[in-house]
């Protein structure tokens, strides 16, 4: 999936967005190819990769309302041993406002360049019609270049 490329950012992912919406909702992403940056190689191959990758996402809300926006994330992955393999930093961006989201992510399956990803995280609003609120996410880096994911703004 991601080429090795950071298994990449993964993704990061992601996200739905800055809707202004107090409910759940479900996400799509379509991402550019990662970046890859730095990397040292020792004894057990390589560690503290990196990456870059922005991507576009459709978000459709429990009320049918859907948002569409841009997504760039930075990833790195984690040292051996840790509840994470990677961990991602994104912002959104749309007509109702930015959002900054943070995912740990894990292989699906045998770690490698083309293994899906599996993530969960939080996002927080904050420019726009959900500035200050919080929430969850989930997602899915299935092929290099997509995504999906659920996730929902708490109440405020």
């Amino acid at each position: 999936m991601t080429k090795l490329a950071l298994p990449l950012v993964v993704g990061a992912a992601m996200l739905a967005g800055s809707a202004a919406h107090a409910q759940s909702f479900t996400y799509e992403v379509v991402w550019q190819p990662v970046e890859q940056i730095g990397g040292i190689t020792g004894p057990d191959g390589p560690q503290y990769q990196g990456g870059v990758v922005e991507g576009r996402y459709t978000t459709t809300y429990a009320d049918g309302t859907v948002n569409n926006g841009t997504v760039k994330c930075v990833g790195t992955d984690q040292p051996d041993g840790g509840i994470f393999a990677i961990h991602l930093a994104c912002t959104t961006k749309e007509e109702a406002g930015t959002a900054s989201l943070a995912y740990g992510c894990n292989f699906i399956g045998e770690p490698g360049p083309d293994a899906p990803l599996g993530c969960i995280g939080a996002l927080q609003g904050k420019e726009g019609e959900n500035a200050g609120r919080n929430g969850n996410l989930t997602m899915e880096w299935y092929t290099n270049a997509n995504a999906r994911g659920t996730g929902a703004w708490f109440a405020q």
